[in-house]
């Protein structure tokens, strides 16, 4: 034990070097990408986003798309993104890559700009910088508008997330019984986040993206056996990526997704093995995801004159802050509302009922003995705290969550996944021990 202590902490701190290292140069291939994308032809996008206005001017802001379940569509958020990403120049690519301007029209919102511009043909009356975020998802938009409008990018949209999540179930399926395990948690918490509603809005898609994505890789380094040593970079592009792709959605789903598949998959068998675990994947997630937002406000600042930086952190502290509406908010206002929104579903029952049948089928099968029983118990810790995940997302960006309550929420799959994959894992290892899984 003594021998191996020294040896953990040195790997510890060659990971922290060499994520460092990934961390500044995905901050340039980020920054080259962003620039490149800058000289895409307009005129095809501009021509498709003509073709996609009819949407927003049917639908608003804030559509809901069903009546029996929370079902609200951001087209709010969708109509920036695609102004900003229809927003090129390749005389001054450099500045427009970094503050990511789109076109506004007084005090109309974006909505009411796109259907002011391509429908009713205004001109923008100026430009707004929306610095504060990389904004990476606009490279891949810019490419597909040469080709799709916004019609035909939300049906792809929804292909490729059925089509997604019907893969991980396969691979699930086909790499042993205790994967298989994870299916129906995975079915439940995704009908739990209305898979309507995510294909056709592209805020939402994106982190979900990542989620899954990140889940993917842990299952195919599983099946080849190298998640042991792997793992920790998975969390830590996953950060990455959230911060590039991403623009403060429901990040917590890149973090405790693939940390309810890690711990399935690999459960330690001490429980300050687990902790420590858990604190390391955070931490490299963490990492990725803080240093890379961090480095878009530098980098910014450097190549424009623009003081980025400084409106990224007072963004960063009003969304952490507790005042939203020019009231203080309570975090009981603001943990209700985010549940209130996610379990407004039928399939909270079938969440429910699950939940309970894993629960009196554990009373039923836990040894009678206190020692047997708390080393079960004991398993279960780790995927309470990620459960926790959400709750803790909430307390820190309280302003955030509050008013984006309808993005925030969705990090609740993290709990339902947690719960569900967690007791299913106890119920199993009662009868048949998982694998051990040891250090980094």
């Amino acid at each position: 034990m003594e021998a191996t202590q020294p040896k953990n902490e040195e790997k510890f701190w060659r990971h922290v070097a060499q994520s460092l290292l990934l961390i500044l140069l995905s901050a340039l291939v980020g920054t080259g990408l962003l620039i490149l994308s800058e000289f895409l032809p307009a005129e095809p996008m501009d021509q498709h986003l003509d073709s996609s206005a009819d949407i927003f001017q049917a639908t608003g802001k804030f559509p809901n798309l069903h009546t029996w379940c929370s079902s609200r569509l951001d087209n709010y958020s969708d109509a920036i993104m695609l102004l900003m990403a229809g927003n090129v120049s390749s005389e001054h690519p450099v500045e427009y890559a970094m503050m990511s301007y789109h076109g506004v029209m007084g005090e109309f919102d974006p909505v009411q700009i796109f259907v002011k511009h391509y429908i009713e043909g205004e001109a923008y009356e100026g430009f707004e910088p929306y610095s504060r975020y990389w904004h990476g998802y606009s490279v891949i938009y810019r490419l597909l508008l040469q080709v799709l409008d916004y019609h035909r990018i939300r049906q792809l949209n929804m292909a490729l997330q059925v089509g997604l999540v019907l893969l991980l179930c396969l691979l699930m399926w086909r790499s042993g019984s205790r994967p298989r395990g994870m299916i129906l948690p995975l079915l439940i918490s995704y009908a739990m986040l209305a898979p309507a509603v995510m294909g056709l809005n592209l805020e939402y898609s994106l982190g979900f993206y990542i989620s899954l994505l990140s889940v993917l890789t842990l299952l195919l380094l599983h099946r080849k056996g190298r998640m042991q040593s792997r793992e920790y970079l998975v969390f830590l592009f996953s950060g990455i990526c959230t911060a590039y792709w991403d623009v403060l959605t429901y990040p917590m789903a890149a973090l405790g997704l693939p940390l309810v598949v890690a711990f399935y998959l690999a459960p330690d068998r001490k429980l300050r093995d687990a902790l420590l675990r858990l604190l390391r994947l955070g931490f490299f997630w963490g990492m990725g995801y803080g240093l890379l937002w961090v480095m878009k406000w530098v980098i910014g600042t450097a190549l424009t004159g623009f003081n980025v930086f400084e409106e990224g952190l007072s963004t960063f502290l009003m969304r952490t802050g507790d005042e939203a509406y020019g009231e203080v908010v309570t975090l009981g206002a603001t943990l209700w509302g985010n549940i209130r929104f996610f379990f407004n579903t039928p399939f909270t029952l079938l969440f429910l009922g699950y939940l309970l049948f894993l629960i009196l089928r554990l009373l039923r099968k836990t040894p009678r003995e206190g020692a047997a029983r708390q080393a079960c118990l004991r398993q279960l810790v780790p995927f309470l705290l990620i459960a926790c995940i959400p709750f803790a997302w909430c307390v820190l960006t309280k302003n955030h969550a509050y008013i984006h309550y309808w993005l925030a929420s969705k990090a609740f799959i993290v709990s339902t996944m947690a719960l569900m994959c967690g007791l299913y894992h106890v119920n199993q290892s009662i009868t048949k021990p998982f694998p051990e899984q040891g250090g980094l």
